[in-house]
C-alpha cells in the first residue's frame, strides 16, 4: 500500500507539470508535434500513467482519479508562478473546490481488489466510439475537455482491470486471455484519443478550464463504472459525503471555466 501511494504522489507531480508543458506546446507556432515542450509533456504524462498503473494495481479507480485531478492544482499554481495566467482570489478557491470536492469522493471510498463483472469491456468499446467519434467535432473547452475525459476514462478502467486481470505468467504476453488483450488494446486507445482531444483543447483555450471538464470527467465516470461493473464500495454512512464532494468538484470545475486573466505581452 505504500508503494501505491507514493507512486500515486509521483503521478499527481508528473500530471501537473505536463499540464502545463502541454499547453504551451499545444499553442506554438505550427504542429504541436514539432514541440519539443509538447513532447515534453506527453512524456510527462506517459510516465504518470505508469506510476498510476501502480496505483491501479492495490487502489480503487475513485481513489486514484480523484487524487490525480490535484494535478489540476500543481498546473494552475505553476502558470501562475511562471506568469502564464493570473487566477483571480475566486479561480484560486474554485482551484482548492475541486481538489477538496474529489478528496472528500476518495476518501468514501473503501481501498480493495477489482471484481471484474458485467458488461465492463463492452462500456470500454462504447467509450471508445465516442472519444472517436468526437474527432469529428469543432475543437472547445468544453466539449474537448469532456471527450479528453472519456478516452482517459476508458484509459484508466481499462488499467484497472488490466492489471486484475493479468495471470500469474504476466510476462507470457502470448498465453494472455482474450479479455486481458481487448482491455489493453482498449487503454491504449483510449490514451491517445484522450491525449488527441486535450490537445485539440489546449490550442485554442486557457489550461485550466480544459483540464478542469477532463479531470471531472475522467474521475466521475471511472468511479461510477468501478462501483457498478468492479465490485468498488462506498463507505458504510458515506454516501452523502460521496454526493457531496461530487457537487462541489463539478461546481469548482464550472467555476474555472470562466477563465482567467492572462497577462500581456511585454
Amino acid at each position: 500500500m505504500t508503494l501505491a501511494v507514493a507512486a500515486l504522489a509521483g503521478a499527481v507531480l508528473c500530471y501537473g507539470v505536463a499540464g502545463d508543458r502541454l499547453s504551451t506546446g499545444a499553442q506554438a507556432a505550427g504542429s504541436p508535434l514539432r514541440s519539443r515542450t509538447w513532447w515534453t509533456g506527453t512524456a510527462l504524462q506517459a510516465g504518470a500513467f505508469l506510476l498510476a498503473l501502480v496505483a491501479r494495481h492495490d487502489l480503487p479507480l475513485l481513489v486514484v482519479q480523484s487524487a490525480i485531478v490535484a494535478a489540476l492544482a500543481v498546473t494552475a499554481v505553476l502558470q501562475q508562478v511562471t506568469g502564464v495566467r493570473r487566477l483571480g482570489r475566486g479561480e484560486a478557491v474554485a482551484v482548492l473546490g475541486t481538489v477538496a470536492g474529489l478528496a472528500l469522493l476518495s476518501a468514501a471510498t473503501l481501498p480493495g481488489p477489482a471484481v471484474v463483472e458485467g458488461p465492463v469491456l463492452g462500456w470500454l468499446v462504447a467509450g471508445l466510439a465516442v472519444a472517436a467519434a468526437g474527432v469529428l467535432v469543432p475543437a472547445s473547452t468544453w466539449g474537448s475537455g469532456a471527450l479528453a475525459g472519456v478516452g482517459f476514462s476508458v484509459g484508466a478502467v481499462g488499467a484497472r482491470v488490466l492489471v486484475s486481470e493479468l495471470p500469474e505468467r504476466w510476462w507470457a504476453f502470448w498465453a494472455f486471455p482474450g479479455a486481458v488483450w481487448l482491455a489493453g488494446l482498449a487503454t491504449v486507445g483510449g490514451l491517445l484519443l484522450g491525449q488527441l482531444h486535450l490537445t485539440r483543447g489546449l490550442a485554442g483555450a486557457p489550461a485550466v478550464p480544459v483540464l478542469a471538464v477532463m479531470y471531472v470527467v475522467s474521475t466521475v465516470v471511472p468511479a461510477a463504472i468501478g462501483h457498478w461493473l468492479l465490485d468498488e464500495q462506498v463507505r458504510r454512512g458515506w454516501a452523502v459525503a460521496a454526493v457531496v464532494g461530487c457537487a462541489v468538484a463539478l461546481a469548482a470545475a464550472v467555476a474555472l471555466l470562466r477563465g482567467g486573466r492572462v497577462p500581456a505581452a511585454g
